[in-house]
């Protein structure tokens, strides 16, 4: 799922006129038109009642733009809030995992540091040739797709479950993975035939069922769970959206190494930047590395 996706199903829901949406974006309608059926086939539900070029949003498209819209806002006032326009020097991180624990040490670099420019970006998880020369840092899950980056691992993300709060695993205080079998999961892809990491383990113990659902979005596993669509695993250090959403219950999992390892690389020494040996210094400080 896309942010220009997002966006674009919101201007769209406002107006509930593809022309009209399509104007204001600035794209061709077949262009928008394209961009909102590939998030319903994400999604995997219709978001609006079409009559010709007028479109209104059905009960779903009302429940889904609230979140959106507020999803957008939020991730405006997070890159606000840690870039000081017309500044230098710059750092660059390329964050392929998100937690408030690695937010928490890049706020306080920030407001340590305010002369510095901090430009975030959220690569595709799914591109495989990243150029690395790109960004000072990348964080990110260990898992075979990052093998040939050198790195260190700063902490231990546990996963937890997270279910509908009418769901009968609701009513537990934790959960092991024999109490799964028969349930429906979202799960995570990371790219062609890559899964994380609960979607592995439950496929060894047999836990999950032929009508699992798939998307590479932890936004639309929200949602899906949110829905009681299926249930679903997500990092602890990513819950706290999960934990706000009222129809959503977090559990812990009693399952020995259901958990991801955080990795952060720098560059090499000899092409590192100096406000990136700057972070890197900072960064080993913080986690006492």
């Amino acid at each position: 799922m896309e942010l220009s996706q997002i966006k674009y199903f919101i201007i769209a829901a406002q107006t509930q006129n593809l022309t009209k949406a399509a104007q204001i974006l600035n794209i061709t309608q077949s262009a928008l038109s394209k961009s909102i059926a590939n998030l319903e086939d994400e999604l995997g539900v219709m978001l609006f009642d079409r009559a010709g070029k007028k479109v209104a949003l059905n009960e779903s498209g009302r429940k889904f733009l609230g979140h959106a819209i507020n999803s957008v806002s939020e991730l405006d006032v997070a890159v606000s809030a840690v870039q000081i326009r017309d500044e230098r020097p710059k750092l660059n991180l390329g964050l392929f995992h998100m937690s408030n624990r690695f937010m928490q040490c890049l706020k306080t670099f920030a407001q340590e540091h305010p002369g510095i420019l901090i430009s975030l970006d959220y690569p595709d998880v799914t591109t495989f040739n990243i150029d690395t020369n790109e960004y000072d840092m990348l964080l990110f899950p260990q898992n075979p797709k990052f093998r040939r980056y050198r790195a260190m691992q700063i902490y231990t993300d546990p996963y937890l479950l997270a279910v509908h709060k009418s769901h009968p695993l609701a009513e537990l205080n934790a959960v092991e993975m024999s109490d799964l079998a028969s349930h429906s999961f979202v799960f995570i892809k990371l790219g062609d035939n890559q899964y994380d990491l609960p979607y592995h383990l439950c496929t060894s113990l047999g836990a999950h069922v032929r009508d699992d659902i798939f998307t590479n979005s932890y936004e639309a596993q929200r949602w899906l769970i949110s829905n009681n669509q299926g249930i679903g695993f997500i990092p602890k250090s990513s819950s706290e959206v999960y934990a706000q959403d009222g129809n959503i219950t977090l559990l812990p999992v009693l399952e020995e190494g259901l958990s991801q390892e955080i990795m952060i690389g720098f560059k090499r020494e000899k092409h590192i930047s100096e406000v990136g040996k700057l972070f890197s210094q900072f960064v080993r400080d913080y986690f006492q590395m």
